[in-house]
């Protein structure tokens, strides 16, 4: 979630590049590109596609700056550009038949787990927590594209409600339907695992 002051430097960072100031937009890829790939990877399910869309997302918000109005926060207006890449992304797996992959074992796969990961857990937990994150991770993707983006946004990088209406072009009262379906889909999922500890 973002404070006050990061959403004024935001604003400020707009205002530079849009004086011509091209450097500033390097300030916005530094503020948002790593809260920007969690929210890809947790919409699409795969580190490398996740890297995809989001280097193109840049590249469109880098071309679009000029014309953007600032009616939105710079944050709502680039979360809208990767979620249309990542439904065409989605809709192009669909046709082309291909299944989502939920390897940790690849090199650059979860980065963000791995980070925070305690060193000093014992390997039998490290086992059960790499698990807890495949079944969450599995339950999110099995979301319809709106209850995955809404919670997402919300639950996973803490936008507020109004925030996630924004982003999605929708009331907020659309937004909390939506997360509360999701939230209800994925506690049926995980609610056997849950019973198992």
């Amino acid at each position: 979630m973002m404070s006050l002051i990061d959403v004024e430097r935001s604003r400020e960072c707009v205002r530079r590049f849009q004086g011509g100031e091209k450097a500033a937009f390097d300030e916005l890829v530094q503020m948002y590109k790593r809260q920007a790939y969690g929210f890809v990877c947790s919409l699409i399910g795969n580190a490398e596609d996740a890297a995809d869309i989001l280097q193109e997302g840049f590249l469109r918000a880098y071309e679009g700056l000029a014309r953007f109005r600032g009616e939105a926060g710079f944050k709502t207006w680039f979360y809208r550009i990767l979620i249309n890449l990542s439904r065409d992304t989605l809709r192009r797996r669909v046709r082309s038949r291909r299944i989502f992959s939920y390897s940790l074992d690849e090199e650059d796969d979860d980065r963000a787990v791995r980070e925070v990961a305690d060193a000093t857990l014992r390997p039998d937990r490290l086992a059960q927590e790499e698990e807890w994150q495949n079944i969450l991770r599995q339950a999110v993707a099995g979301l319809p594209d709106r209850q995955r983006e809404a919670f997402s946004l919300h639950r996973l990088q803490g936008l507020k409600i109004e925030e996630v209406a924004r982003v999605l072009g929708c009331g907020p009262a659309t937004v909390k339907v939506h997360i509360f379906r999701a939230v209800r889909h994925i506690g049926r999922i995980i609610g056997p695992y849950m019973r198992e500890c």
